[in-house]
């Protein structure tokens, strides 16, 4: 079985035990959102209140989302030598979105990798397979040129249940630090 279908059938299995013990699906652990968890409503017609952005991410670069171009490069992100700037992807595993960090790496003397992170709103914390925000946080350590490159598994692991050559497979961002 593939790690991609072992994904899917644990956050399956998960969601139904949530549903058939009737709790709120959408509180995750504190690793997987960030901010305050929203309570229901009183209205089912309302919506909820959005969640404030997380912090500590320094400047944060949002992707735009190109779901038609299979490897594209961004950029280029110019930052300050000692400045902490976030990449922040979508991802969403059922709709075969599961960015990580590829290699080739950053350069070790140019940047240097702080963290990951994920954050989803009050609404995607309501939905049943609703998607978060990933950010991928750097710090600049001295002047040069690098760039950072994420890969979609479903994109780029033919083993993977999810494969197909149509979805975006690589994001390559260009960093200069000055």
């Amino acid at each position: 079985m593939s790690t991609v279908t072992r994904r899917l059938s644990a956050l399956l299995v998960s969601c139904l035990a949530l549903s058939a013990a009737g709790c709120d699906s959408g509180k995750g652990s504190p690793a997987e959102s960030k901010g305050p968890s929203s309570s229901p409503t009183s209205s089912p017609s309302s919506s909820p209140a959005p969640d404030p952005k997380p912090t500590g991410l320094g400047t944060v670069h949002q992707d735009r989302a190109d779901s038609k171009t299979l490897d594209r490069t961004e950029g280029p992100i110019t930052v300050k030598a000692g400045e902490r700037f976030s990449i922040a992807l979508r991802q969403n595993i059922s709709a075969r979105a599961d960015w990580s960090l590829a290699k080739p790496r950053p350069s070790a003397a140019v940047l240097r990798k702080v963290g990951e992170s994920s954050y989803q709103t009050a609404r995607e914390k309501e939905l049943v397979g609703g998607g978060h925000t990933k950010y991928f946080t750097f710090e600049a350590l001295k002047a040069g040129d690098t760039r950072i490159v994420f890969a979609n598994s479903f994109g780029t692991d033919k083993s993977a249940g999810g494969y197909s050559p149509d979805l975006p497979r690589t994001i390559t961002y260009q960093v200069t630090v000055r």
